[in-house]
């Protein structure tokens, strides 16, 4: 069905949590074209911003859920307008420190606005999740939230994360 991806454009994430525990996102955003039509005169466009997102550190005790300190702003657009369009959101692992130390990507969830076509969800490691799928152009918020616990090793943690957009 898609005849390529191309990654448009990537962002950090900095994502500080659990005290002095961090992690760090590498967020990247892609589009795809299907095989079927002139892919050269379709286009699907996304953008994704800011740069990057904290999440304060927290007493797990008082917020068990620590949300991030702003939403995650995507625009999607196609080009004819009205061309249906599906959003994937993927974590590439878990959550890895420097040290080798893991907490699961799924310990990261989102709540989307508008919902729909947005739906909220939870990150999993190696899956690509719909995130949406609508015609012509849309703008969303998501905002990210950490599940806050004392069994995290503090540390800095990293991991990509990947948009892709495709016309279906």
């Amino acid at each position: 069905m898609k005849s390529g991806t191309y990654v448009k454009s990537g962002w950090p994430a900095r994502i500080l949590a659990v005290g002095a525990a961090g992690l760090f996102f590498l967020i990247l955003s892609g589009l795809s074209l299907p095989s079927r039509g002139d892919p050269q005169s379709w286009e699907v466009s996304i953008n994704i911003y800011p740069a990057a997102i904290t999440f304060p550190p927290a007493d797990p005790d008082l917020e068990p859920s620590v949300a991030a300190d702003t939403p995650v702003r995507i625009q999607v657009a196609t080009w004819p307008p009205n061309r249906r369009w599906e959003l994937t959101i993927r974590a590439e692992g878990n959550l890895v420190s420097a040290g080798g130390q893991v907490i699961s990507v799924s310990a990261i969830s989102w709540r989307a606005t508008p919902n729909p076509p947005f739906s909220d969800g939870v990150l999993a490691a190696g899956q690509s999740l719909v995130l949406a799928r609508n015609r012509g152009s849309q703008e969303a918020e998501l905002t990210f939230y950490f599940q806050n616990s004392w069994n995290y090793v503090a540390g800095e943690y990293t991991q990509i994360i990947t948009f892709t957009a495709s016309m279906i």
